[in-house]
């Protein structure tokens, strides 16, 4: 009896050890994201743009813009704002294409209503 018990108080000691060792690991994998939030940031905005979700992917890095140039790390910032530029201008020119489309669409509806009177 006193070797299960003896047992059973390794088996909670390594069970507290391997507890206190994944928390650690998950500590410190979280303030390493928090260190590299501009990478983070960066894939997410790539991710968007690759989905061309291009006004999540504008709303996103203003977002980090602001936070980087309050935060103080202006590298970051200016990164940010020149990726901020580029992802813009691909932003008004899919709604140009939106708009052009639209505009092509109304007319031909036009163009079959004039014919058939």
């Amino acid at each position: 009896m006193a070797k299960k018990s003896v047992q059973e108080i390794d088996d909670s000691a390594t069970d507290a050890l391997t507890s206190r060792k994944g928390k650690r690991k998950a500590a410190k994998t979280k303030e390493r994201r928090q260190q590299d939030g501009g990478d983070d940031t960066m894939s997410r905005v790539a991710l968007l743009c690759q989905e061309m979700c291009w006004r999540e992917a504008v709303l996103l890095c203003r977002k980090a813009v602001a936070q980087a140039t309050a935060d103080g790390k202006e590298d970051m910032a200016v990164s940010l704002s020149m990726a901020l530029q580029k992802i813009e201008r691909s932003l008004r020119r899919q709604m140009a294409a939106s708009f052009l489309n639209a505009a092509k669409d109304m007319l031909q509806k036009e163009y079959l209503l004039d014919v058939g009177q």
